[in-house]
Parts: C-alpha cells; structure tokens; sequence
C-alpha cells in the first residue's frame, strides 16, 4: 500500500491526540532490486560473523550498509530518502514546512533463520527508524510463520486498566494498550518513530527472513 503525505491545512471532524505513525510503501514491484539485495546480504553473512544486539540467533550486519552496499543500497535509499522527506517537517517562526535536513543514516542486514527472533527494544538518538523485508521466507503476510515486527502501545497497559472489554469504535484506537503485529511481505517498506518499542517474534519459516534495519537522526 503506497501512503500519501497527510495535508494538514484539512480541517477533520475528529483529531486524535498524540499519535503514532506507521508509515507503509510496497516495493515489491522491484523484483530486480530485491534478488540484488538478498544476493549481496547473503554474501556478506557468508565472510563476516556479523554481531550481537536484540537479535537472537540470526546474523546482524555491521552499522555501515551504506558504505558497502553498492548500488542496489542506494537505490533502496532513494526510496527511503522520498519517504522521509514526505512524512517529516520542520517548525519554524513561519510554521511548519518541508526544509531540508542534514540526516546522519545508519543501517544494517538482518538475516532471521526458523527460531530466530529480536528482544524488545528501540532506537535512541534517531528520529525515524524502519525496516525494509528483501525476502519474507515465505511468510507473506501471514501470522501462523511468525516472523512479525510487534510494536507495542507507548502508553503501556494503561488503556486496559480501567475497563479491559470497552473498546473505542475509532479506527486505530482498539488495540489500545496492547500493540500491533506487522507480518513481513517481501518489499514492504516501514517507517516509524525511533522511539517506539518493537520485537520481532520468532520465524517459523522454512528459509532465510531478509531485513534491512535504519535509523535518521536529524
């Protein structure tokens, strides 16, 4: 699903405080793009022992995808780059408006095996964080292979404190204090605030779940 920029000159009949954007693109119409990108991480996990953070099991690449990447990285980055200029804004004495920004980007190859998972965790220091699937392992979307991107309601359990059972008949809003599931599909692109809390459940697939990981700081 390609999402659009939100025109915030539009008056809405209801404002809802405070939220926390899930930006979605599908690439998934680059086939070329993303059997050059498994073909180039799958090398890579082959010559380096790669490293430890929130995964466990599977292999993490280095912080600098950038800089070895190549051309199919930068062209992956292209796409990143539009969306981030899209969705981000700057305040000034005028008011809001798109200007350009001095982004420092760090990214990084995930390679999930069955069993792997990643702790809870976020991304300090950045501003918007996000993870592009290259190959899905066959997960496509769907819930029983595991493999989910879990993100989890900033808030906490607070919502559920009161009243468990009573949902808000506003979209977006019933998963309150609990969170939402994302299931790979390969070439959806995410984008999300770096702060907000996420794992990755176990992968119950049959063959390599490909990620590529990111992080702008402003």
């Amino acid at each position: 699903m390609n999402s659009l920029p939100p025109d915030l000159s539009q008056p809405d009949p209801m404002r809802l405080l405070f939220a926390t954007p899930l930006i979605q693109q599908d690439l998934a119409g680059e086939p070329n793009l993303l059997a050059e990108l498994r073909a180039l991480l799958l090398a890579r996990a082959a010559e380096d022992r790669g490293r430890q953070h929130s995964n466990q099991g599977g292999w993490q690449s280095d912080d600098c995808l950038l800089d070895w990447g190549g051309a199919p990285v930068r062209r992956l980055f292209d796409h990143i780059d539009r969306l981030v200029r899209d969705y981000t804004m700057v305040s000034t004495e005028s008011g809001l408006q798109r200007l350009p920004l001095n982004w420092r980007i760090n990214a990084w190859a995930n390679i999930n095996r069955p069993g792997d998972s990643n702790d809870l965790h976020c991304h300090p220091g950045a501003f918007w964080s996000g993870c592009f699937y290259v190959d899905d392992a066959g997960i496509a979307g769907q819930p029983e292979r595991g493999g989910g991107l879990r993100f989890y309601d900033p808030r906490g359990p607070m919502p559920l404190l009161h009243a468990p059972l009573v949902k808000m008949a506003i979209k977006g809003c019933v998963s309150a204090g609990l969170g939402e599931t994302v299931y790979p599909r390969s070439g959806l692109l995410l984008l999300f605030p770096a702060w907000l809390n996420h794992a990755v459940t176990p992968h119950n697939g049959t063959r390599e779940r490909i990620s590529i990981a990111f992080n702008y700081a402003a």
